[in-house]
């Protein structure tokens, strides 16, 4: 599976990033302005991952596929997106090898890009305030296409930006959705075990690696170490 891989796409929130305690920060000033009580970060963490629309519909019901009011639902969003967005990465970290990891692929001359269900704006704005934007030169965001992850339009976006087959492709991610998405596209699937997957192991989810860092499936890359299959 390893065997001619010329791209990665990465996931960015709970993949490349623990942006997990701004966005509750986001999320509780939402619904304190909405005169509901807050949520907290480790409500939060389990929200996170098909969108700020689903998080906000999430953190309105307190339910997994919860479906508050319409009227409810777009307000609760323009008000996460504006907190959100004055407050992008005060306590949002690189997960560990990371940096070094991406410097290492980016090195070797894979192609790189970052393909996300956070809006493309707050996407771009979090990867320069972390400084990864130079070594993602490619952004697909939530919004940037009609559809989001885990429909395979986005990846192949990104494959087409990076001119590479989806052969020749692995999605990076800590999700279902990521899963799921990587699979639609045909691309091979790597996981990380650390970020967002809701309580659901991800050697379940059944990617074809998982990996404990972005530094170790770039050693993974060059053969230098063996990750966990699925």
């Amino acid at each position: 599976m390893m065997r001619g891989i010329r791209a990665l796409l990465f996931d960015l929130d709970g993949t490349l990033v623990d942006s997990a305690p701004d966005m509750a920060v986001a999320a509780d000033r939402m619904l304190q302005a909405m005169g509901r009580p807050a949520a907290g970060e480790a409500c939060v963490r389990q929200w996170v991952g098909n969108g700020a629309r689903r998080l906000v519909m999430r953190a309105l019901t307190r339910q997994e596929h919860g479906e508050p009011p319409e009227a409810d639902t777009e307000r609760a969003l323009e008000l996460f997106l504006r907190f959100y967005g004055e407050q992008l990465s005060v306590h949002s970290r690189l997960y560990p090898g990371t940096r070094s990891g991406l410097d290492r692929l980016q090195g070797d001359g894979y192609g790189l890009a970052c393909v996300t269900n956070k809006p493309e704006d707050l996407a771009r704005r979090l990867l320069v305030d972390l400084g990864l934007a130079d070594v993602l030169p490619v952004v697909v965001g939530g919004d940037t296409l009609a559809v989001r992850k885990p429909d395979a339009a986005p990846l192949h976006y990104a494959m087409s930006a990076l001119n590479v087959s989806a052969e020749a492709t692995l999605m990076v991610g800590d999700s279902r959705a990521d899963v799921d998405a990587g699979r639609n596209a045909g691309t091979g699937v790597v996981c990380v075990p650390y970020g967002y997957s809701r309580g659901e192991d991800v050697s379940a989810m059944a990617p074809d690696v998982v990996v404990g860092s972005i530094e170790e499936l770039h050693a993974l890359l060059r053969g230098d170490a063996e990750g966990t299959g699925s």
